[in-house]
C-alpha cells in the first residue's frame, strides 16, 4: 500500500514540477525579451536578465544552458509572433476575396516577399533555435508550444479557406500546415547558396507545389 501511495505522490508532483518549470521559463523569457528590446543582440547581458527575472542563476543554466540558448528562445518567440501577424493579415484580406485564384495571388506575392533579407535572417534564427533545442530543455518547451499553436492556427485558416469555397486543400489539414512550414523553413538551403537564380527557381517550384496542395478554385 505504501508503494502505491508513493507512486501516486510522484505522479501528482510531476505535473506541478513541470508547471513550476514553465513559470520559471516564462519569467526568464520575459526578462530576456525586455533586455533584447532595450540593449539589442550585441549588448545582450545574461546577468541583467537573471537579476531582472528574479530567477536563480542555477535555474537559468538548468533550463537554457547559457546566454546563446536564452537568445535563441527569445528569437523563437519573436518568429512565431511574426508568423501570427502574417496569418492575421491574410485572414483579414480573405474577407474581401471572391475567388480562390484571387486568394492564391496573395499567397504567391507572400512567397516572393519571403525571400527578403529580413526573412532570410528570420529563417537563419529559426534554424539556430531548432539546433539549440537539442541541448536546451527550455527551448524545446518554447518551440513545442509555439509550433503546436502556430500549426493549429494555420490549419484553422486552411479550413476557413476551404469552407468559403476558395480552395480544396489536401487532407489532413494539420499535416498540410506542418508540411507548408517545413518547406518555408527549408528555404534556408537556398539561402546559403547565395544564388539569385536558384532562389527564383525555388520560388517558382514552391508556388507550384502550394498550388497543387491548396487547389484554389477558379
Amino acid at each position: 500500500m505504501a508503494t502505491k501511495d508513493s507512486a501516486a505522490s510522484l505522479e501528482s508532483r510531476a505535473p506541478r514540477k513541470r508547471a513550476d518549470g514553465l513559470k520559471t521559463i516564462e519569467k526568464i523569457l520575459s526578462a530576456a525579451e525586455n533586455e533584447m528590446s532595450e540593449h539589442g543582440l550585441a549588448n545582450f547581458n545574461l546577468d541583467r536578465v537573471i537579476e531582472s527575472s528574479g530567477v536563480a542563476r542555477s535555474s537559468v543554466y538548468h533550463h537554457f544552458g547559457g546566454r546563446d540558448a536564452v537568445i535563441a528562445a527569445v528569437e523563437t518567440s519573436r518568429t512565431m509572433r511574426s508568423l501570427e501577424r502574417g496569418m492575421a493579415e491574410f485572414e483579414a484580406a480573405l474577407e474581401h476575396m471572391a475567388t480562390g485564384e484571387e486568394a492564391f495571388q496573395l499567397i504567391e506575392l507572400g512567397m516572393r516577399v519571403f525571400g527578403s533579407p529580413e526573412n532570410r535572417q528570420l529563417r537563419g534564427r529559426r534554424i539556430s533555435s531548432l539546433a539549440a533545442a537539442h541541448s536546451a530543455s527550455a527551448i524545446r518547451e518554447v518551440l513545442s508550444k509555439d509550433q503546436e499553436w502556430g500549426s493549429r492556427q494555420l490549419a484553422r485558416l486552411l479550413e476557413k479557406v476551404r469552407d468559403r469555397g476558395l480552395a480544396d486543400p489536401v487532407e489532413p489539414l494539420l499535416g498540410l500546415a506542418y508540411a507548408i512550414q517545413s518547406m518555408l523553413v527549408g528555404r534556408i538551403l537556398v539561402d546559403i547558396s547565395d544564388d539569385p537564380e536558384l532562389d527564383k527557381e525555388w520560388e517558382d517550384a514552391a508556388i507550384a507545389t502550394l498550388r497543387m496542395a491548396l487547389r484554389p478554385t477558379k
